[in-house]
């Protein structure tokens, strides 16, 4: 029988790392192992990765308990992203042209070298515009190396808070967001958008709702009495991590995108 991809979303938070390895079964997800890896202080510091020699060091066990058939999701963290909405322009671009004329325009509204950014965006036909992402290319560029030092098969790297809407086809209406919290922040899915909160701004689910103009039962957090996101595999083989509200990027990312 041939082995199954690992599909393993990974989540490089301040304190820790966290993993989850799946596999797509016909009935659904299958948890394969999940992992919890500890962070000594200085390495990540406000999202930024200091010490990445020493991050490597510490992800290198993980590292040699994943399979050669796996896939790697990783979380970059929405803190460190910026976010624009850019109009059309009036006449008509092809593909290559829209590439071209978006990485001027976000450069030029952030004030940016071109060649300082990586980004990714898109198109709202409703509005007519641009929904553009972008972060700095040193920052990517860091977890480029971090993937290549540890030899993974990196897929993709996905805003910590974007990944959360892989979640959203499990709510039931009136619920339309999906947040996730640590001690400092909120991260936050919709549908078409997403982004984060400080815990200054809103220290309470219903708070946060208020920040994005929703009712409060129109937003699920996960971890509650509401929402277990480990409630969306269909295997699981205990034990569950007792924190398991902490590995909700995690998961999500493993999911990916046509996650039901």
């Amino acid at each position: 029988m041939a082995f199954k991809t690992w599909r393993t979303g990974l989540h490089i938070q301040q304190d820790k790392v966290l993993a989850v390895a799946l596999v797509k079964e016909k009935a659904g997800w299958g948890l394969r192992r999940w992992w919890q890896i500890p962070l000594v202080p200085g390495i990540i510091r406000d999202g930024q990765i200091l010490q990445p020699q020493q991050l490597v060091t510490a992800l290198g066990e993980w590292r040699r308990l994943l399979p050669q058939q796996h896939q790697i999701f990783l979380a970059f963290p929405a803190s460190r992203t910026l976010q624009r909405t850019l109009p059309r322009p009036e006449r008509t671009l092809r593909e290559n042209e829209q590439v071209a004329w978006i990485h001027t325009a976000i450069s030029r509204e952030l004030e940016m070298a071109p060649d300082a950014l990586r980004f990714d965006y898109t198109e709202d036909t409703f509005s007519h515009a641009f929904h553009v992402t972008a972060a700095q290319n040193r920052e990517i560029a860091t977890l480029l190396d971090l993937a290549v030092a540890l030899r993974l098969r990196l897929t993709t790297i996905t805003p910590d808070a974007g990944a959360l809407a892989h979640f959203l086809p499990w709510l039931s209406l009136p619920a339309q967001c999906i947040a996730w919290r640590d001690k400092d922040q909120w991260l936050w899915a919709m549908r078409h958008q997403w982004g984060r909160r400080t815990l200054a701004e809103a220290q309470t689910p219903d708070r946060l709702a208020a920040l994005l103009a929703l009712q409060p039962e129109e937003i699920v957090c996960c971890g509650s009495d509401s929402f277990d996101p480990w409630a969306t595999l269909s295997y699981c083989q205990p034990p569950l991590p007792e924190n398991g509200g902490e590995f909700s990027v995690a998961l999500a990312l493993a999911m990916g995108e046509g996650a039901r």
